[in-house]
């Protein structure tokens, strides 16, 4: 299973705009890659300062079956 071989995940909340995405993005790494997991978009009925709120906000835990949560 994918999540079994990432070490580690981070989140970034992209204020450069990486690669030209506005997302926030969840990082996954793995020995010495690091690679896009997820990416966090701004619905549009949402401020751009309540998505701020939102993205300093976020806590992600991934769940391995079996095994106690992932930060």
């Amino acid at each position: 299973m994918i999540i079994d071989d990432i070490k580690s995940f981070s989140f970034d909340a992209n204020r450069k705009e990486m690669f030209g995405i506005k997302s926030g993005i969840v990082w996954g790494n793995k020995d010495s890659s690091t690679f896009p997991m997820l990416y966090i978009s701004k619905p549009k009925w949402v401020s751009q300062d309540d998505y701020e709120i939102l993205l300093e906000s976020i806590d992600i835990n991934f769940i391995r079956k079996g095994v106690s949560n992932v930060r």
